[in-house]
């Protein structure tokens, strides 16, 4: 497992030194297992969904197995990894309660895997002694871990604040929050109109690379002036995402639309970008609207199985309004579309067949040319669909097609988390 580590080498080569091998490398896999349960389980909200829970908890594992061995002075290394953390979250906004918070309940999971181990590998009348002895262990390399991680967010958030551009985000941040602002002295603080039309953007990297801030700012300012705005607004929110505002005096800036067939305006970005839009908007309110609604689509983005890399609110606005109340959604899908919106090949190219010929308004010779397989194909398949849901596809469009869209974008109810 230690070659499977996705943790500072240095912090790994420390505890391997100190406990050895085999106990660092079952840290490492317990890790890297709680931080896929997370995952599959955790929070939805946006702003934790890049807080890197497989190499936070990672890091939490190494250290936890050193305070196992008596030592419950934190790996000098792990200094190092919790301040990369620290300096993600702090530009979000992510306050030091929920970086302890994720201790917590990292300490209740990790307990629970040592009492499984004690279990399997203590004799009986060893495993209560051993289970008090490494909860006392355990409580007090956590609290060491606890104080550390205050003292990392304190550090960062006081130099953050000393900052520039930490002044623009908190006047952003009380923006979008509908607090009461002045309006000349935030457009004199942010360079930036906000009586103007206003198209929202949110990037974002799947990968750290050396410039990144300034790629992806790049990227933005190239997306939102093909878009025809004339004024642009960056705010970084951390090393590998940035909040943006294009403004136009003239009108809106110019919306996809929500024919999923046009063209994605993705030209020029870098293969590890990723791009989220929201609608046009005017003046203050329609500046929170559409930063709320590219949250919205990078949510989808991120969670969801839309490939990108530009996602548009306007074209997954359906999907993510059926979304907000996911078991209603699930339940919607699964009965319209019935043994269609199984996780399956077969019902996966049966679907795809099915939204484009609604979308192409059932012209077969159309959905044959856009697919690239024979008109009597598409017949087959759409009779086939419509055999499986028991009723003509006719019966029901909308909702059959709402539900082929939202499965498009999160994929089948049975495969999303709970």
């Amino acid at each position: 497992m230690i070659g499977s580590a996705v943790s500072d080498p240095m912090l790994v080569a420390e505890v391997v030194a100190r406990v050895g091998r085999a106990a660092a490398g079952w840290a490492i896999e317990a890790g890297q297992a709680m931080a896929a349960r997370r995952n599959a389980h955790g929070i939805s909200d946006v702003r934790y969904v890049h807080f890197r829970p497989r190499r936070s908890y990672e890091a939490l594992a190494l250290s936890a197995v050193v305070s196992l061995s008596g030592d419950h002075t934190p790996p000098a290394a792990l200094r190092s990894e919790f301040s990369a953390l620290v300096r993600e979250a702090v530009p979000r906004g992510v306050s030091v309660d929920v970086g302890l918070q994720g201790v917590q309940l990292f300490h209740s999971d990790f307990l629970g895997r040592l009492f499984d181990w004690c279990g399997a590998h203590l004799p009986p009348e060893s495993q209560a002694e051993g289970m008090r002895q490494m909860s006392a262990d355990l409580f007090e390399g956590m609290a060491a871990l606890s104080a550390l991680m205050a003292q990392e967010f304190a550090v960062t958030r006081d130099r953050w604040l000393a900052g520039t551009a930490a002044a623009r985000q908190e006047m952003v941040r009380d923006i979008l929050a509908g607090r009461e602002v002045d309006r000349d002295r935030a457009m004199s603080r942010l360079s930036y109109d906000l009586t103007v039309h206003h198209l929202a953007l949110i990037a974002w990297s799947d990968t750290e690379v050396a410039g990144g801030a300034d790629e992806l700012a790049d990227a933005a300012t190239r997306l939102l002036t093909t878009l025809g705005c004339s004024s642009v607004l960056l705010v970084p929110t951390g090393t590998a995402k940035l909040w943006a505002w294009g403004g136009r005096v003239s009108g809106p800036p110019p919306a996809p639309g929500p024919d999923r067939r046009s063209a994605p305006r993705d030209q020029g970005l870098p293969p590890h970008l990723r791009v989220a839009l929201g609608r046009p908007g005017y003046a203050l309110a329609g500046f929170r609207r559409s930063h709320e609604q590219a949250l919205a689509a990078e949510l989808a983005g991120r969670v969801g199985r839309s490939p990108g890399p530009v996602y548009d609110y306007e074209r997954l606005e359906l999907p993510i309004l059926l979304n907000a109340d996911p078991v209603a959604a699930a339940e919607f899908v699964t009965r319209v579309l019935g043994p269609l919106a199984a996780d399956d090949p077969a019902m996966a190219e049966l679907r795809s067949t099915l939204s484009a010929y609604l979308d192409d308004d059932r012209a077969v010779s159309a959905v044959a040319e856009r697919l690239h397989i024979a008109k009597n194909t598409v017949l087959y398949r759409v009779k086939k669909a419509e055999q499986l849901r028991g009723r003509p596809v006719k019966e029901g469009r909308l909702a059959v097609h709402a539900a082929l869209n939202f499965v498009e974008v999160f994929g089948p109810p049975s495969q999303r988390p709970d």
